[in-house]
């Protein structure tokens, strides 16, 4: 037999048991997996796994740095005018919005929030975790519960990172903080923020424009306010779902693989994505509208 003929049978047989693999195990990963789902009106969550895992959270931890900011709007202690400076040791040069960023320049906050969501600008939440101080990011994760939440490091900070210094956090800790932030929307009792500064942490992330792993995996239309985070061996997406719809839930994905494995561990993230949204429909059909 030609070699090339045996590769290939070879690349055949690995594929389809793959095949076998996901459908046996639908939730299989070719990596750590971890995920979290809940619905708003639920007192428990209806997917669970390596929820309480202390995972890398690449760039979903600037979500509590967004709820530090808001806070201190709330509290008139900031103002989403005011400006920051930009330090030399927050410049990240590929941020998308500020990583040409002139140091000692100044932003304002309303711009360094925008860009930190919606492109996930790592000079932008350099230069807010500065101004808020890593204490009292911290302490705003340790005030709403989020045990495995930590920021220990700048973004994109890859010294630090070879020094075992990692920014964490786990499925549930995100779903905690995103259906607070919905309750928070909908003016119900909550710690997080106040109404208005829970709705607009909704509103930036509707704006969000990674959209290649939670909305990209649904099968049907629906608002989506999602925070993606990514490193070489890192993949994160965490979403509130038909946020201010009738009957709204929250997931959070968590991941981490061998960096050769990323384009297969992005096809399946977006297939569980995808899984998640069918089993919570099919459990929670939606009414039908009526008709015309």
């Amino acid at each position: 037999m030609k070699r090339s003929v045996f590769v290939a049978g070879a690349a055949a047989c690995a594929a389809s048991i793959a095949r076998g693999v996901a459908a046996s195990d639908p939730w299989a990963f070719p990596g750590t997996l971890a995920l979290f789902a809940q619905r708003l009106r639920d007192p428990h969550p209806f997917i669970e796994r390596s929820t309480h895992a202390r995972l890398p959270s690449a760039s979903v931890i600037k979500l509590v740095i967004l709820v530090g900011t808001v806070r201190e709007i709330d509290a008139g202690r900031l103002r989403w005018t005011d400006r920051l400076t930009i330090e030399q040791r927050e410049i990240v040069a590929a941020s998308e919005s500020f990583g040409k960023a002139v140091p000692e320049t100044r932003a304002p906050v309303r711009r360094l929030v925008e860009a930190m969501i919606t492109q996930s600008d790592n000079t932008a939440a350099n230069v807010l975790a500065d101004h808020l101080t890593f204490a009292r990011v911290n302490a705003v994760a340790r005030s709403l519960g989020l045990a495995q939440t930590e920021l220990r490091r700048h973004f994109m900070d890859f010294a630090a990172r070879a020094r075992g210094i990692e920014n964490t956090t786990s499925a549930a800790d995100m779903g905690a903080l995103l259906l607070a932030v919905e309750r928070g929307t909908r003016g119900m009792k909550t710690a997080i923020a106040s109404e208005s500064a829970c709705r607009a942490i909704v509103a930036v992330m509707l704006r969000q424009e990674d959209r290649e792993t939670i909305p990209a995996g649904f099968g049907r239309r629906v608002p989506i306010a999602n925070k993606t985070g990514v490193l070489d061996d890192v993949r994160n997406d965490v979403a509130i779902v038909d946020p201010y719809g009738s009957d709204p839930y929250v997931v959070a994905l968590l991941s981490r693989f061998e960096p050769a494995k990323s384009v297969a561990a992005y096809a399946r993230l977006e297939a569980v994505a995808g899984r998640i949204d069918a089993l919570e429909t099919s459990q929670h059909p939606k009414a039908k509208p009526p008709e015309t």
